[in-house]
């Protein structure tokens, strides 16, 4: 999913084909659409925040079908939220926000319901469409959630749709998380730590089945530690062909053309006028596959006939050969790196490519002529879509 082009009128997004290498417009989105911020796309839904950081779901691809979620007030960090009709802004004018240093110390701020957006949810999954299970008894959809600045969970049911009901907080004793994923009814929680927690969706009321003391790989932690002034990772965990990986990412602060990660200070050198614009990129990946008896994250070289999708949005993967048009044994990547797209005015949004597990080289998805990108693109896969 990617913006529409400056001058196309309306609200609205292009849904890019890779197979096809087109672009098609979907317009008509309600109004709240063009000033929403996404935080999550899940079986063809996407999760969105309006300007007043209310969250909502909405289907681009079938007849833009949107669906209310609980209020943000509900969040265990949001205080108490303050509504003035006659702002011009919208009904929402602030809230009171906590925020939580180093676990310990705790610190509350008013801040613009604009702005709380970028803090109130980083993450955000489907367990499955909303519309695809018929079952007015129990909570046929969740949404999950990672909430706040301690990277906790938080879950909201079907019955809790249409801006009634409130987020409750999913006890677990590994915050903070960094990505999170259905596979059937069964949620997959990852830890920073590298632990993965384990829990049943399939009834009204979740039930851990299980907590994977699984550290975070020494090879991954070793490289991010040499290459600490250099490079940020992000952590992705997802399902391939029955098996649990987890994928780290390495990406450049700085990388210049030649694709070489340069420290901020080479940035502006005696000869230059101005500093050099040098955009974050994603270098290169290390993948692991969860070994159930060990507990343990075992390297791998290869996926062999998958390919797999990270981003914003809910992590997969598929074979090719059953969709030959993506090329196996490569990770397809959106930009979540979010802050940069909203700050920069020069980039944001335009870190995505393919990188082969082969080769060990990233190449691009489509020629998009900036590197400012607003929104970020994320990937949408329809409810129907196969994974095996």
């Amino acid at each position: 999913m990617l913006p529409l082009d400056k001058d196309e009128v309306g609200h609205g997004c292009r849904l890019f084909s890779l197979k096809d290498k087109t672009a098609l417009a979907l317009r008509g989105f309600p109004d709240t659409f063009s000033d929403s911020r996404c935080v999550g796309s899940s079986d063809g839904w996407l999760v969105l925040l309006d300007k007043d950081s209310e969250p909502y779901l909405l289907d681009p691809l079938r007849g833009v079908r949107v669906l209310r979620l609980p209020p943000v007030e509900t969040f265990p960090c949001v205080l108490q939220v303050l509504r003035r009709d006659d702002d011009d802004d919208g009904p929402g004018s602030a809230a009171f926000y906590e925020a939580v240093h180093l676990k310990r110390l705790r610190t509350t701020a008013l801040l613009p319901l604009r702005t709380l957006r970028e803090y109130i949810i980083s993450k955000a999954v489907l367990s499955a469409s909303p519309y695809d299970q018929d079952d007015d008894e129990g909570n046929s959809c969740w949404v999950v959630a990672i909430f706040g600045s301690e990277s906790k969970l938080a879950i909201c049911g079907s019955k809790d749709f249409g801006g009634g009901g409130a987020w409750t907080e999913l006890t677990g004793k590994h915050a903070p998380y960094s990505d999170v994923m259905f596979y059937y009814g069964t949620f997959f929680a990852l830890g920073n730590d590298g632990f993965v927690e384990v829990w049943d969706f399939n009834r009204d009321h979740p039930v851990k089945l299980m907590e994977i003391k699984s550290s975070f790989p020494q090879k991954s932690a070793e490289a991010a530690r040499a290459l600490r002034n250099l490079c940020f990772t992000n952590t992705y965990i997802v399902e391939a062909a029955g098996e649990i990986l987890l994928l780290v990412r390495f990406a450049g602060y700085f990388v210049n053309e030649h694709g070489v990660p340069i420290e901020e200070d080479d940035l502006l050198t005696e000869e230059d006028i101005r500093p050099l614009v040098c955009p974050y990129r994603t270098l290169y990946f290390h993948v692991y596959m969860l070994d159930m008896n060990s507990e343990e994250w075992v390297g791998l070289d290869s996926i062999g006939e998958r390919a797999v999708f990270v981003g914003g949005s809910h992590s997969r993967s598929v074979s090719v050969r059953d969709f030959p048009e993506f090329e196996g044994n490569s990770v397809y990547f959106t930009d979540d790196n979010w802050d940069p797209a909203e700050q920069d005015d020069l980039y944001g949004g335009h870190d995505m490519g393919v990188y082969s597990l082969q080769s060990g080289k990233v190449k691009g998805i489509c020629e998009l002529g900036s590197d400012k990108i607003e929104p970020p693109p994320f990937w949408v896969f329809p409810s129907d879509y196969p994974s095996k």
